[in-house]
C-alpha cells in the first residue's frame, strides 16, 4: 500500500479506512471510521510507534506498510524495538509526573510584585509573562523531551503550533482531557492562545474543569504573578494538548 500521510487536500478513501480500523483495533485511533486522513488519525499513528519502539527519529504521522504489518502480527518487532517498548512502558506515566512537579509550586509569587521575575522566568532565561515557561520548566523537571530550558515553550501560540505538528504533544477532545495534559486560553475571541495551564481533573458535563497555573490569580487570570489551582470552563478553552514523549 502506499504511506498515507497528512496532505493538502486530505487524503480519503478505502485504504484510510482500513487504516483507522487497524489502529482503533489496538486503541491508538478514537473516533468515527470515516475514511480521511487527518489530524487525529496522524497522531494515533505516531502514537502507535512510540508503543511499539519505534527510534524517536522513526515516529512520523505516517502509516504504511511496516506499521501495518506490526500491528497485524505480521512482522515481529525488532530487539531494540522490544528494549525501547518496555522502556517506555515501565516509566512512570509523565502525567503523573507533571502533576507532581506543578504542585510543589502551587502558592509562589514574583518577587517584587508585578515584576515578572519568578523561578521560572529567571530559570528559563526570559524575564516576561511566563505562564508557558512555568508549563516549560514542570515538563522538562518531569522528564518530557517535548520542552526545552530556554527554548520550547515561552509562548503560548508556539505550543499550539508544535501540537498542530505532532512535535510530541498533539492535541486531544476535551472529553479526552485528563490530568497532567495542557490547556491553552483565549479571552477575546480571537482564537489566538493567551495563557496556559496543566490540567488537574477532568472535564465535568457541564464544562467546568481544574487546573494548575502559572502567572495567574483571581484577579487577573493570564498575569496575576502566582502559581495556583484554578477553575476553569471550556467555553474559554482554545485547545487541549496532550504531551507524547
Amino acid at each position: 500500500m502506499r504511506t498515507l500521510t497528512l496532505t493538502t487536500p486530505l487524503t480519503r478513501g478505502p485504504s484510510v479506512g482500513l487504516a483507522q480500523q487497524t489502529l482503533k483495533n489496538h486503541g491508538y485511533f478514537v473516533g468515527q471510521i470515516d475514511k480521511v486522513f487527518g489530524e487525529i488519525t496522524a497522531r494515533a499513528c505516531s502514537e502507535a510507534k512510540y508503543k511499539l519502539g519505534y527510534a524517536t527519529k522513526d515516529i512520523k504521522p505516517t502509516y504504511g506498510n511496516d506499521l501495518e504489518a506490526y500491528l497485524t502480527g505480521k512482522k515481529k518487532p525488532n530487539p531494540f524495538m522490544r528494549v525501547r517498548a518496555a522502556q517506555r512502558a515501565k516509566k512512570k506515566p509523565l502525567a503523573d509526573a507533571v502533576i507532581s512537579v506543578a504542585r510543589q509550586y502551587i502558592g509562589v509569587k514574583e518577587s517584587p510584585p508585578n515584576s515578572n521575575r519568578v523561578m521560572f522566568s529567571d530559570w528559563y532565561g526570559i524575564v516576561g509573562p511566563w505562564c508557558a515557561m512555568f508549563v516549560t520548566y514542570c515538563f522538562v523537571t518531569a522528564g518530557s523531551k517535548a520542552f526545552e530550558k530556554g527554548n520550547r515553550y515561552a509562548y503560548c501560540p508556539f505550543v499550539l503550533d508544535a501540537a498542530r505538528h505532532n512535535l510530541g504533544m498533539r492535541i486531544i477532545g476535551e472529553h479526552e482531557a485528563s490530568r497532567g495534559d495542557i490547556v491553552l486560553f483565549c479571552w477575546d475571541g480571537s482564537g489566538v492562545p493567551q495563557h496556559i495551564g496543566i490540567v488537574l481533573t477532568p472535564v465535568t458535563p457541564s464544562g467546568t474543569f481544574t487546573t494548575i497555573e502559572g502567572n495567574t490569580s483571581g484577579n487577573s487570570p493570564a498575569d496575576g504573578g502566582e502559581v495556583a489551582i484554578r477553575n476553569q470552563t471550556t467555553s474559554v478553552v482554545v485547545a487541549f494538548i496532550r504531551v507524547v514523549k
